[in-house]
């Protein structure tokens, strides 16, 4: 009972929170390349992101966000048998934007997300992860007085099936992404 309650608060605040924000809200789109990391490191080359997000900067130094990733890593070596199959990951997260020194003074931010992930391969293993990111990132032209979109420079360390079956190879990477944005009806936090 006390669960149901406290899941009904976070959700109430989550549809106040967007319903309270619709002039300061913000899509993007990015590309980013990966470096496989742990298990995939011998047998992956880089990968390559895209990404779409979704993002509340009605609130001046917290940044809720909501990240859909889609990731493609080549193998080293596609002639060899014994190189298994190389994962295509499709993550969604939630997460925060943390700006110490405001996003208009210096946007320089830290963020953390988690969310679901799906990483496909050619065995039995199953395919659903819990991701988590730690995120490194500055705004470019954010108060460029000519224009109302940003970009966003980031580097971000992913693991992408934290929580997963023990069967399922670890899949991690240092990513480094560039993001184009556009407020979803104007307005930036001041």
């Amino acid at each position: 009972m006390l669960y149901m309650r406290l899941l009904s608060v976070v959700f109430l605040a989550m549809i106040v929170t967007v319903v309270q924000a619709p002039c300061q809200t913000f899509l993007g789109a990015g590309l980013g390349a990966a470096m496989p990391m742990t298990k995939y490191a011998d047998e992956a080359d880089m990968g390559l992101h895209g990404e779409l997000q979704y993002g509340i900067n009605r609130f001046c130094d917290v940044w809720p966000m909501l990240t859909l990733n889609y990731g493609r890593y080549a193998p080293k070596d596609t002639l060899s048998v014994l190189t298994p199959s190389h994962p295509n990951v499709v993550s969604l997260q939630a997460g925060i934007r943390w700006f110490p020194w405001s996003s208009t003074k210096f946007p320089l931010y830290a963020a953390i997300g988690t969310g679901l992930s799906v990483i496909t391969g050619e065995d039995d293993a199953s395919v659903v992860g819990m991701p988590g990111t730690v995120e490194l990132g500055y705004l470019l032209f954010y108060e460029n007085p000519c224009c109302d979109w940003f970009l966003t420079a980031s580097v971000r360390y992913t693991a992408y099936n934290m929580l997963r079956d023990l069967d399922r190879p670890h899949l991690s990477g240092l990513q480094g992404m560039l993001h184009f944005s556009m407020p979803l009806g104007g307005g930036r936090s001041k």
